[in-house]
Parts: C-alpha cells; structure tokens; sequence
C-alpha cells in the first residue's frame, strides 16, 4: 500500500497491484439459449514442462507454449458473440480496465492462526485489578443463565482467525502503467503481498485526478518532434557558405 494525492490537495490511501498476463484457454457458452459464458483464464508464471499433463495438452491446444500458475473460470455475461475472447488470446490491463472504474475486489485473507476472543471478535476483556491475574483477556461468561441454560449458537469463541475468502467493494481505479502493468486500486484490499485477486467491474465510473508529481507517478516521456525540412535546409546552406568563406 501507498498514497496518492488528487489534483485538489486530497489525500487518498492505494494499493498498487502487477497484473500479469491472462491466457484464455477455453470459452465456453453454458447453453444455447442464455448469453452467459465461462471464460478459463491461467495467469502466473510456471514452467510447461513442470505442468500436469492434461493442463499442457489443454494450453498446446489453445495455441500455448508456456506454463500456467493458476486458473480460475469467470463468468461473462454478453450478448454478442463477437465481444467473448476466443481460446488463445492474452487479455492486458487495458482491455478490461480503464482509469476511473467502480470494482470490487474479491482475496484471501492474511491467515493469523489461532487467536482468542479479543483479537478475533473485539472484546474489551475483563478488569485488569481485583485479583484477576489471568482473566484480563478472557472472553468472559459465555453462559445465558437459567434460562435457556446453554450457550446460543454462533457465539463468539477464540478460533482459527483468517485465511477466508473477503470481498471488499466500492473501490476505483485511480491508475493504470500499460508499461509495467501495474494498477492502482483505491484502498486496501485482502490479503498479503504476492497473493491472488478476483477484480470485478460494476459498470460505473467515477471521475479521479491524480496529481502525478506529488503522487510519485513517472508519466512517459513524449517523443521530440523532428524538425520541418526547410528549416534543415536553410542550416545546411548556411553551413555550405560559411565553409566557402
């Protein structure tokens, strides 16, 4: 995670996440009358002679001739036949995404073992005086009293904590490099560095201007305009009667 600030002086917290190339392997319509397709998609980087067999007849197929790290099936609803991307073709950052656009981002959490109830669920604990010399993080009674006389289900206990599927939503993408594919997504999202995650579009945008100097950000370096031929002219000329002189 980063910061970025807008042309007004705001500052707001990103992160910036690396899209590596998306190889759609497959694309299959789930029946004949819905305009609902699954589109296989494999990303990462992985050796093809370290890939499982049918996974590397299945990329040699669709026209492949490198490996594949992980592949999730994600499902596109269209319906135009000519917008679904065929088998065999590589989806960039700016095919999908574009500057401004609404997303929810969907990740695996940080996985933080077993925790107890404070860290898990936010309780306060218990009184740190009055002889309780080890109560002080405990989650405290449990119990509802005589009556019903259990405990009710789904209370807060310590546990396992983390490592679960979360999807964070309302983010927008405030900036994308072409070059190092490289996208800005407003806000943290789930899970650790180098970990894998699901970007949804919503359809909507929303208007973000970033202030690139402040923000860090290296914009490419336009190409310097040639010079018109009659003014090259006119130097070499010049050059010609200075040489006679």
């Amino acid at each position: 995670m980063t910061q970025a600030w807008t042309t007004e002086g705001k500052r707001i917290a990103v992160t910036r996440c690396r899209v590596q190339p998306n190889m759609v392997i497959a694309a299959r319509q789930l029946s004949e009358n819905n305009s609902a397709y699954t589109i296989e998609v494999g990303y990462g980087k992985k050796l093809l002679r370290t890939t499982k067999k049918p996974l590397r007849a299945q990329l040699a197929k669709s026209g492949f001739s490198v490996g594949v790290k992980t592949i999730r099936g994600i499902k596109v609803d269209s319906t135009e036949s000519d917008k679904i991307p065929a088998a065999g073709t590589t989806l960039a950052v700016s095919d999908v995404l574009s500057l401004g656009d609404v997303v929810n981002v969907r990740g695996t959490t940080k996985g933080r073992g077993f925790a107890g109830g404070m860290k898990r669920y936010g309780y306060k604990g218990g009184p740190k005086t009055h002889g309780q010399s080890d109560r002080a993080r405990a989650i405290g009674s449990i119990g509802a009293g005589t009556s019903p006389g259990r405990v009710l289900k789904g209370k807060g206990m310590p546990g396992h904590m983390g490592d679960v599927a979360v999807t964070v939503k309302g983010l927008t993408i405030v900036h994308i490099d072409t070059q190092t594919q490289e996208v800005w997504i407003s806000g943290p999202v789930p899970g650790s560095i180098s970990s894998d995650l699901l970007v949804h579009k919503l359809g909507k945008t929303k208007k973000v201007e970033l202030n690139y100097d402040a923000s860090g950000i290296k914009l490419p370096v336009e190409e310097v305009k040639e010079e018109a031929p009659v003014e090259v002219e006119e130097v070499a000329e010049k050059t010609a009667e200075e040489t006679k002189e």
